[in-house]
């Protein structure tokens, strides 16, 4: 965790609440909030936001997604730093297992219930970003008409599922870092790991190809016996491994984009020796959303300059 030097935060509510652990508290201490969002049609569940002291009203405001332990606490841990030296407001929603249980509830959008009945389109996981965006603006003052989106790990399965599924009106770019299987965009796969299937009317491959977003790669995440792997029949045959995968989503969005004759906006970024780790991702990551780093939409995969 980045914490040194942290100056205090503007706060979101109008107290800092108190740390459970030892590592809440030094984020509390180094001006992070914590509120309980309940401003959509499911349940409430954690907020943690950061806005350095010296951060401006108009800043950027970043949306980062944890990984499927929920450690929303960690994530926002490791992306201080970067946000207070770009002046970045950081919002990091916490879907604990309470509220989404299971990876369908979160990473997958949250389309169906367990018995397969269809949820309300307002009760989709996905339907979350645009309020908390709408609230941590009202809460903070802020006057950002837009925002972006990283996600790492189970965080990147949401993001490009996401994006898939259309974005939200606000979402300017998007990161999506070592997600651990796809929804390739195959009609003959069901979601979540392929196209078919979708609530009616999402697909749009002409909107989601021009969304601006990146698939990030640690060349290093090769692990096929990394723990939280997917290991579902549908996950294995997209690859052995995260990077793997990742290529493979990446090549198989090019060539519909290609077949289907629409603008693809996508890139491919390598992070040469990092693993599966987002805090070897994030500095990448927030050159190629707030910086002059932008991979080439359509390029081959390859790292940075």
């Amino acid at each position: 965790m980045m914490l040194a030097g942290c100056a205090p935060g503007q706060a979101v509510a109008s107290t800092a609440p108190h740390g459970e652990t030892a590592l809440q508290k030094k984020l509390f201490e180094a001006g992070v909030q914590r509120f309980i969002f309940d401003g959509w049609a499911g349940p409430a569940f954690p907020v943690w936001t950061y806005r350095s002291a010296d951060t401006p009203a108009d800043a950027p405001i970043l949306f980062v997604f944890h990984g499927v332990q929920r450690d929303a606490d960690k994530y926002i841990g490791e992306w201080i730093d970067l946000a207070r030296a770009r002046k970045i407001v950081l919002i990091v929603p916490e879907y604990d297992r309470k509220a989404f249980p299971g990876v369908a509830a979160y990473s997958h959008g949250w389309f169906t219930e367990k018995d397969g009945s269809a949820r309300a389109p307002e009760k989709w996981s996905f339907a979350t970003v645009e309020p908390i965006f709408a609230e941590v603006r009202k809460r903070e003052k802020l006057t950002a008409e837009t925002y972006a989106l990283y996600g790492h790990s189970g965080g990147a399965q949401f993001v490009h599922r996401y994006v898939l599924a259309g974005g939200g009106p606000h979402l300017a770019r998007a990161v999506s870092a070592n997600a651990g299987s796809y929804a390739m965009t195959d009609p003959a796969i069901r979601w979540p790991f392929g196209i078919a299937g979708l609530p009616p009317g999402l697909w749009n491959p002409a909107k989601a190809f021009a969304l601006p977003m990146t698939v990030l790669l640690g060349t290093d995440d090769i692990d096929p016996d990394y723990p939280s792997l997917p290991r579902q029949p549908e996950a294995m045959a997209q690859g052995p491994f995260r990077l793997a995968r990742g290529e493979a989503f990446y090549a198989r969005a090019r060539s519909r984009a290609l077949a289907d004759k629409v603008p693809f906006n996508w890139g491919c970024t390598l992070v040469p020796r990092v693993g599966h780790d987002n805090g070897g991702m994030a500095p990448v990551a927030i050159r190629i959303l707030f910086g002059d780093a932008r991979p080439q939409p359509g390029a081959d995969c390859s790292p940075l300059p």
